[in-house]
């Protein structure tokens, strides 16, 4: 069509123009319209492979749809969020400078806790989980020696609560390897005791919780009768001795080469028209910076399960070899306690949580161990709005005090938590 016009222009220069006009101009203005053809291809080409690039790059995901694209193939992403809407313990404190003194907190709400979980399935028999927590201090939870008294700031930790890789492996073996909660106390390894209770019971926290970085090797055996879920541990960094996380040195690093080995048991059976768990646990290992002082671990308890009502409890020891004490010198100490929970699940959308407590735990004094006893009452419901979202009132007891101090506390705490899983 364009070198149509170009002709059709050209012939009428030449039939304007009064001059006769040779053969050999023709010929050049020929060869001039065949550049001019060629030069209009070319371009059309070039512009054409242009446009097919523009729309190549546009076709093109960008790099967060990349990043969204790669995390949704057979990555589970959720979490757990922990807040309160109110919250305020009262009661009497005893301590070297004030004796049964009538104090209180601040009534307040806040955040606790929000957990994040990154699963991914690397193949059918390998996947990573990563569970990063943010923790949210107040420091309202009343300590012996001290006043019931709120922070009037929090403070806010980024910690890595777990992380490892799982390997199934044949023979319904399991594998884990990295940042785990081992299996000494059966409600704190599954966290059972966090979705139940918006706070743990008083001491009973310090004596349960254990947090390492080792070895997990899981294989549940089968009988006629019953079933055996074996855990076995075959070396942990080391056993921890508080529930705080600012203070469990052994989660990530070890103080020695001495490691700690762990085995924990849970046969499960029916009698009576009711599901039967046994639980029992054994460990040991060292301690101490040079690996010669011993310490070791066991712990036994039931869990059974009739319709909607469960009834579960467990006895925890803990001993340790040459604990240091403050006028110098040393003791071997022990940690031990019990706990029975009574839960009853009497609609789909409401279950009743009552728990008590009775817990020692080793204190470093000038010349031997004293023992700090924590006698917990808790009561609370736990109200699901949704499948996922739980409101969780909570009323609880605690009387403490500390052998060979004037150390003693006595206080009620009420709580209206919510929790929500997404």
């Amino acid at each position: 069509m364009k070198i149509t016009v170009v002709l059709v222009a050209i012939c009428a220069l030449i039939l304007c123009n009064p001059g006769t006009t040779r053969s050999d101009e023709l010929s050049d203005l020929k060869d001039e319209l065949q550049k001019l053809q060629k030069r209009i291809e070319d371009l059309e080409k070039k512009q054409k492979e242009q446009a097919d690039t523009v729309k190549e790059i546009k076709a093109k995901p960008s790099p967060r749809e990349v990043v969204a694209e790669a995390l949704a193939k057979q990555v589970t992403v959720g979490g757990h969020l922990k807040f309160f809407l109110a919250d305020q313990s009262f009661g009497k404190v005893s301590t070297a400078s004030v004796s049964n003194d009538d104090q209180h907190d601040t009534f307040a709400a806040g955040v606790s806790d929000l957990w994040l979980y990154f699963n991914k399935k690397l193949t059918d028999w390998l996947q990573i989980t990563v569970a990063p927590q943010i923790h949210v201090s107040a420091g309202a939870t009343p300590l012996l020696g001290s006043n019931i008294e709120r922070s009037k700031s929090a403070s806010v930790d980024v910690d890595l609560d777990e992380a490892y890789m799982m390997a199934r492996l044949p023979r319904g073996f399991e594998v884990k390897a990295g940042a785990i909660y081992p299996y000494f106390s059966e409600e704190y390894a599954t966290k059972t005791w966090w979705h139940e209770q918006y706070h743990g019971n008083e001491g009973l926290m310090t004596l349960e919780a254990w947090q390492s970085t080792g070895i997990e090797i899981y294989k549940t055996f089968e009988f006629d009768a019953f079933s055996l879920p074996v855990y076995f541990y075959p070396f942990l960094n080391g056993e921890n001795r508080t529930f705080s996380q600012d203070d469990q040195p052994y989660r990530f690093t070890d103080n020695n080469s001495a490691k700690n080995v762990l085995l924990h048991v849970a046969p499960e059976f029916f009698a009576f028209g009711s599901k039967v768990r046994l639980l029992g646990s054994l460990g040991g290992g060292r301690w101490d910076d040079d690996g010669k002082k011993n310490s070791y671990q066991w712990a036994t308890g039931a869990d059974i399960t009739q319709g909607g009502l469960n009834l579960s409890g467990e006895y925890m020891y803990r001993w340790r070899e040459d604990l240091p004490l403050t006028g110098g010198g040393t003791k071997n100490g022990e940690d031990k306690g019990w706990y029975l929970q009574l839960k009853y699940t009497f609609d789909p959308q409401w279950r009743l949580v009552l728990k008590y407590s009775d817990v020692d735990l080793w204190a470093s004094a000038t010349a031997g161990l004293d023992t700090q006893n924590y006698k917990v009452w808790s009561a609370g419901m736990n109200y699901w709005i949704t499948e996922s979202s739980t409101i969780m009132p909570q009323f609880e007891y605690v009387n403490a005090d500390q052998t060979g101090s004037p150390n003693e506390l006595h206080y009620w705490r009420y709580t209206v938590g919510w929790r929500t899983t997404f």
